[in-house]
């Protein structure tokens, strides 16, 4: 088993994300979870710029 796992639908020549298969699950998931927190400020802020609002925005 290859150490770096490609996370991508599409086979292609340039991964779009590598995985290290050797690093523990606990690791992986905070790291996502990192990611996903800090991600979500700026897709709110995008969301706010076009008038796309949640139905829990609206209360």
């Amino acid at each position: 088993m290859d150490r770096y796992m490609t996370m991508t639908g599409i086979d292609c020549t340039i991964a779009s994300l590598l995985i290290d298969a050797e690093v523990p699950l606990d690791v992986l998931h905070e790291t996502a979870a990192y990611r996903i927190r800090t991600a979500m400020p700026l897709l709110e802020c995008f969301a706010a710029d076009v008038g796309v609002y949640s139905k829990q925005a609206r209360v």
